[in-house]
């Protein structure tokens, strides 16, 4: 992970950046940017969480890890999306692991700095209300979808979100209980994306034909996976 201040960044990420002066404008002097390389670790589910953070470009995977070792896949990060805004509120005390898919760039802000700040800025906390809300609307209707659409749909959604550079990686098991099937019926839809060329088995992973995947995708929104 590579962190820096705003002034020290170029003259495009700076611009980036300051288009979300406004949501930050109480605690812009903090603000800190960092750059995660794909597959590295965002938070670690074992470590307090200490930062909240704003992704303004990639994706990332949030998995929650259990006794065990095993990992359940919880939710995709995309743009404009907090990662920690319920540790900031004091509403969740164990950390989930949240990792980059592709190249993350988040707006980063200490709690140490600008907790006490946010906690009393009405504006923020009014939009932050509101991100909470489209969330959760944004979980009821995954599990439409789940209910309602074929596997190879939300598989074909499912294999685009998690790719990265045209490569996906993603353990069948964990991508079975995300999607609510059995690792069987999985392997069988996987084996026939295989035959009608839509995947094509590497050492490491799957080569994945974006375009005939984003049509049997349909209408399931799966933002820029590019």
């Amino acid at each position: 992970m590579k962190r820096c201040k705003v002034e020290m960044l170029d003259s495009a990420l700076k611009s980036k950046v300051e288009q979300y002066k406004d949501l930050f404008e109480s605690v812009y002097p903090f603000i800190q940017v960092e750059i995660f390389e794909a597959n590295e670790n965002i938070v670690y589910f074992n470590e307090e969480i200490s930062h909240l953070r704003y992704l303004i470009k990639g994706r990332a995977k949030t998995s929650l890890v259990h006794e065990n070792g095993k990992r359940s896949i919880i939710q995709f990060v995309m743009p404009d999306e907090f990662i920690g805004e319920l540790s900031l509120i004091d509403v969740e005390k164990q950390p989930k692991d949240v990792v980059a898919i592709s190249e993350c760039i988040c707006i980063s802000l200490a709690f140490l700095d600008v907790k006490a700040i946010l906690l009393k800025d009405d504006k923020f906390l009014l939009a932050l209300s509101r991100y909470i809300g489209q969330k959760l609307l944004k979980r009821t209707w995954f599990n439409s979808k789940n209910q309602n659409y074929e596997l190879k749909n939300r598989l074909a959604a499912h294999v685009l979100m998690s790719s990265n550079k045209g490569i996906y990686q993603e353990k069948h098991t964990e991508t079975a209980e995300f999607l609510g099937v059995s690792y069987r019926h999985l392997l069988h839809t996987f084996y026939n994306f295989q035959a009608e060329g839509l995947i094509a088995k590497q050492k490491k992973g799957y080569k994945i034909d974006a375009e005939g995947l984003a049509i049997l995708a349909k209408d399931i929104e799966i933002g820029d996976y590019v």
